[in-house]
């Protein structure tokens, strides 16, 4: 009796590191298909940005209201790239994850010091 259960109790254990294993290949797949489509979506940015050449750049103090300035952000921008787009904004919450509050509901998110996203200005 004794060594069916530790025998049962060796199985449990060798299928939980096996599925830990998984686990952690998983997770590694995950974030390597996250990097590249954070890269992906970088160079479409960038593409974009290039098309909005011919728009209007405000580089004084009212920048985030051009549409045309926030297209020109592209993600690891780091903040005086973006102060220098769009202007000092209304509200800072700081940190390693930082927000840049502007008017109309826009925002920049830092990830240590560099742009992880944006959401422009509604109309």
């Amino acid at each position: 009796m004794f060594k069916a259960i530790f025998f049962l109790g060796f199985l449990a254990f060798g299928f939980a590191l096996n599925v830990h294993a998984d686990d952690s290949a998983r997770i590694d797949r995950l974030e390597k298909q996250v990097q590249e489509l954070k890269f992906r979506l970088s160079n479409l940015e960038s593409q974009f940005n290039d098309q909005d050449e011919g728009q209007e750049f405000v580089a004084n103090g009212d920048g985030w209201k051009s549409i045309a300035n926030w297209r020109k952000l592209t993600t690891a921008m780091g903040y005086d790239d973006v102060e220098r787009i769009l202007g000092t904004p209304e509200r800072v919450d700081g940190g390693n994850v930082a927000h840049w509050y502007y008017p109309n509901r826009a925002k920049v998110v830092f990830m240590r010091g560099k742009v992880e996203s944006w959401s422009e200005p509604r109309q």
